[in-house]
């Protein structure tokens, strides 16, 4: 089993003032500490 790391924050713009004008850039994930994957084999 894996150990739970903390979570990581979602950073939004605040000078964004309308749901619809968000872009992609207005958000930012901050402090992802992805585990490293699990390999597996798989039958095509």
């Amino acid at each position: 089993t894996r150990e739970p790391r903390p979570l990581p924050q979602m950073k939004i713009n605040p000078d964004v003032k309308s749901i619809f004008d968000f872009k992609y850039e207005d958000f930012e994930l901050v402090n992802y500490d992805p585990h490293p994957h699990i390999a597996g084999k798989v039958s095509v």
